[in-house]
């Protein structure tokens, strides 16, 4: 089985990605990229193990959005900063999980 790479956001931001073999997907509302992740994660065939998903974009999932894409391992959906630069969405996310895993924010 192989797996696939995919990078969903404006397009300006994400067209580069294509010329090292990754799936781009384009979107310009938080909206528009959940309903691209959920019709990826459905796909037969090669799945996605990674998209990436500009901060732009994710930083507009809801609760509901981040618990649907963490019921399985794969894929794993990972923000991005975008062409206008890091929100410090990725890394409050990443405090979140690893406070949740362990118990006390450890990258503080």
């Amino acid at each position: 089985m192989n797996y696939r790479i995919a990078i969903i956001g404006a397009r300006e931001a994400i067209e580069g990605f294509s010329l090292l073999g990754v799936t781009t997907v384009p979107a310009s509302t938080s909206e528009e990229a959940v309903t691209k992740i959920k019709e990826m994660k459905k796909e037969t065939g090669d799945p996605y193990a990674i998209i990436f998903v500009t901060e732009d974009l994710s930083q507009g999932f809801t609760a509901d959005d981040e618990r649907y894409f963490a019921k399985d391992p794969l894929p794993a959906i990972i923000p991005l900063p975008s062409h206008l630069g890091s929100t410090g969405y990725s890394m409050a996310r990443l405090s979140r999980i690893v406070e949740r895993a362990v118990g006390s924010d450890i990258l503080k």
